[in-house]
């Protein structure tokens, strides 16, 4: 592609011929700029030939020639090298400075009426102030990292990983109420998209977050607001008995008997045939029986129990029945 287009301008050159005027030695001079910004493309010195190119379109221009065909070759190189220079900044990490660099590309582009990179200029930018948030993200400079974030889903609301960025920033400072908007706002995003990973990404996110908050909350005692956090931890992870043992639990601790029941029995259904052959639903039945005792229900108390003996709940239940509920 390169020396396709080294040959074109060669040729190009040849074609219009040195013609010796008035204005001889100008129009050689944006001949030899039009030349040097070929030879600085292709050695990637994309800042170099865009100078050269604007140099040999604003010879002609002077000249009053804007329909030289050389002219035409120059323009048409201007936004193209603005872009990989823009990129080359974004590559490099300096961020800021490619923001500046592609939103002078699309001036470039509107004058030399490139649509192609006026397109690549809107889609991109977003994208590295993405990259700046993610960066300063990982350096612990939440407020910026939001603060970049933010400029991001501005010029492309329809950013899923931009979302999941912040709602890690929320995750780490613990601040629920954002996390939930940043984690809900990046699974709308990818479900539009059809982007299947990110969405699977944010919810093992707020996955992860709600399980720890709920298991804090539970250690605070605080009670209520574990009960909130398990539930909205359903609305992210596909449903299992661990939850609603954990609710069942929390019922208990409330004293809300009929609820911890209904949420035991939850359990025990989403355990499904893996009650028959281990002993690991002995600790849902084991929390039935302290629900139905707490209600006074005695009977299922013992039923309950009685089906907790086992593993490692068999000397605390049999216990509870020897000496609490004393069944017969």
């Amino acid at each position: 592609m390169k020396l396709k287009f080294l040959r074109s301008i060669a040729a190009m050159i040849i074609m219009l011929g040195f013609a010796v005027n008035v204005n001889a030695q100008t129009a050689t001079e944006a001949v030899d700029a039009l030349k040097d910004g070929a030879a600085k493309s292709s050695a990637k010195d994309y800042a170099g030939a865009l100078d050269a190119f604007k140099l040999c379109v604003s010879i002609y221009d002077e000249l009053g020639e804007t329909d030289n065909e050389n002219r035409a070759t120059a323009a048409k190189q201007i936004p193209k090298m603005q872009y990989k220079y823009a990129i080359g900044l974004y590559k490099q990490k300096k961020y800021d400075e490619s923001v500046a660099a592609f939103e002078t590309l699309k001036e470039y582009a509107a004058t030399y009426e490139d649509a192609k990179m006026a397109k690549k200029a809107t889609s991109t930018i977003p994208k590295v102030y993405y990259a700046k948030g993610a960066s300063l993200l990982k350096a612990k400079d939440y407020t910026a990292a939001i603060e970049a974030l933010d400029k991001s889903l501005e010029l492309d609301p329809k950013y899923p990983m931009a979302y999941v960025r912040k709602a890690q920033v929320y995750k780490v400072q613990d601040d629920e109420a954002n996390f939930k908007t940043s984690v809900d706002g990046a699974i709308n995003a990818a479900i539009a998209k059809k982007d299947t990973k990110t969405e699977g990404t944010a919810k093992k996110l707020a996955s992860s977050f709600y399980l720890k908050a709920g298991a804090n909350a539970v250690k605070a005692k605080e009670y209520s607001k574990a009960v909130t956090y398990f539930n909205t931890l359903m609305e992210y992870k596909e449903v299992d008995s661990n939850i609603y043992y954990q609710l069942a639990i929390i019922y208990n601790k409330q004293s809300k008997w009929d609820a911890s029941i209904e949420a035991g029995n939850k359990a025990l259904e989403l355990m499904g045939d893996v009650a028959e052959t281990t002993t690991k639903d002995a600790k849902i039945y084991y929390e039935l029986g302290n629900s139905y005792y707490g209600k006074g229900d005695n009977a299922s108390a013992c039923d309950a129990y009685g089906k907790a003996n086992k593993g490692d709940y068999a000397e605390t239940a049999d216990y509870q029945m020897k000496h609490v509920v004393k069944c017969k």
